[in-house]
C-alpha cells in the first residue's frame, strides 16, 4: 500500500471519527421534558379528543361526568388516567423532525388535556405504542419534538362513550340493609331483619334467602342503557317501586316497557335508564315468592334440604351402588 493511499485512509479515520463522536454527544446531550406536577385530587376537568369522539369530563359533587348531559363516568377510566399522568416518565427523544405520521401523531393522535379550575397542567397529544408496549410516543404542549413515555398510556386514553359510561345506577352494602318494601299500585309489601332472619312487617317469617337474593341483584344494578334525553321529562306512572332502607331510603322506580327493556329511574342516579326484562323478572317479585309453605296446623313449613345421596357418597369416598 502506497504511502498516499494510507494518508487518505488516515484521513477518513478522523473524519468519521468525529462524526462519529459528534453525533453520539448529540445523542445525549438533549434535556428530556419534565412532567408537570399533578395533584390527582385538584384536577376537575378531562378533555379527550380523537377522530369524531370528543368528550370533556368533569368532577361533579366529587363525582365524574360527562360535561355534555351529565352522564356519570366510570371512576376507574378515571382514576387510570390520572395515575399515569401523575406517573408519566419521558424516556427517550425519538424525532425532531416534525414526521409525525409514522407515530400516529397526526390526525390519529388523541388529544388529552388537564385542567383545574380552567388552567391548563398537562397537554399530550398520544401517538401508538412502541413495538413492545412498553412506551407510548407523545408530542408535549407546544414542543414540537416526539418522545417516548413509560407505560400504555394509549390503552387507558383511547375508548368510546359507550366504554367509559358508568351504568351502575344502585350501589350500596346488601349486609346494611335493614329493610325493604315492595309497591305495586295500591299493592304494598316488605321484609326487615330480626337479628340475622328476615320477617314481613307483621313480623311472620318469610324465606329470608329469597329475600336476601334480591337484595344482592338490587345492590349491584346496572342499566342496559342511560337516557340523558329524558333527564326531568319522564311523565308515566310509576308502575312498580321498591324502597331499599339503610341509613337511608334508596328508591327505585320502574315505569314500564320501553321497546324491549324497562323504564327506570334512581335516587341514587342522574338521570332515566332502562333495565333488561331478565333483570326487571330477577327483582321485581311477587309477596307469594317470599313466603313459607304453611303445614296442616297453619304453621310455616321447615325447609327441607336435598340431598344428593350418590354426590354425597362419591364425596365420602364410597362406590354408590
Amino acid at each position: 500500500m502506497s504511502k498516499k493511499e494510507l494518508i487518505v485512509i488516515a484521513v477518513l479515520i478522523v473524519v468519521f471519527g468525529g462524526l462519529y463522536f459528534l453525533r453520539s454527544r448529540d445523542k445525549v446531550s438533549y434535556t428530556l421534558p419534565k412532567t408537570p406536577e399533578i395533584n390527582k385530587e385538584k384536577i376537575d376537568e378531562i378533555q379527550i379528543s380523537f377522530g369524531k369522539n370528543n368528550f370533556d369530563i368533569v368532577k361533579n359533587n366529587n363525582r365524574w361526568v360527562l360535561k355534555q348531559d351529565g352522564t356519570p363516568v366510570k371512576e376507574g377510566f378515571v382514576d387510570n388516567i390520572l395515575d399515569k399522568c401523575a406517573n408519566l416518565k419521558f424516556v427517550a427523544l425519538v424525532s425532531t423532525t416534525g414526521n409525525y405520521d409514522i407515530y400516529d401523531l397526526d390526525e390519529k393522535a388523541v388529544n388529552l388535556k388537564l385542567l383545574q379550575d380552567g388552567k391548563t397542567i398537562l397537554e399530550l397529544r398520544v401517538g401508538k405504542n412502541s413495538p413492545t408496549y412498553m412506551q407510548t410516543y407523545v408530542v408535549i404542549g407546544k414542543d414540537p419534538n416526539v418522545y417516548q413515555v413509560g407505560g400504555n398510556l394509549k390503552g387507558a386514553v383511547k375508548k368510546l362513550k359507550q366504554d367509559i359510561i358508568d351504568r351502575r345506577v344502585l350501589n350500596f352494602e346488601a349486609e346494611k340493609v335493614n329493610k325493604i318494601v315492595f309497591k305495586n299500585g295500591e299493592k304494598e309489601f316488605g321484609f326487615e331483619k330480626k337479628g340475622k332472619n328476615w320477617v314481613d312487617l307483621n313480623g311472620k317469617d318469610v324465606k329470608g334467602d329469597k329475600v336476601k337474593e334480591v337484595v344482592e341483584s338490587l345492590s349491584t344494578l346496572s342499566a342496559a342503557s342511560v337516557l340523558p334525553e329524558l333527564k326531568g321529562k319522564v311523565k308515566n306512572k310509576v308502575e312498580n317501586e321498591i324502597i331499599i332502607t339503610t341509613d337511608k331510603d334508596i328508591v327505585l322506580k320502574c315505569y314500564g316497557l320501553k321497546d324491549k327493556d324497562y323504564l327506570c329511574e334512581s335516587s341514587q342516579y342522574p338521570m332515566p335508564f332502562t333495565i333488561t326484562k331478565t333483570l326487571y323478572k330477577t327483582i321485581f317479585k311477587e309477596k307469594k315468592y317470599f313466603e313459607k309453605k304453611l303445614n296442616k296446623k297453619g304453621k310455616p313449613q321447615k325447609e327441607k334440604k336435598s340431598v344428593n345421596k350418590k354426590h354425597k357418597m362419591l364425596k365420602n369416598g364410597n362406590k354408590a351402588k
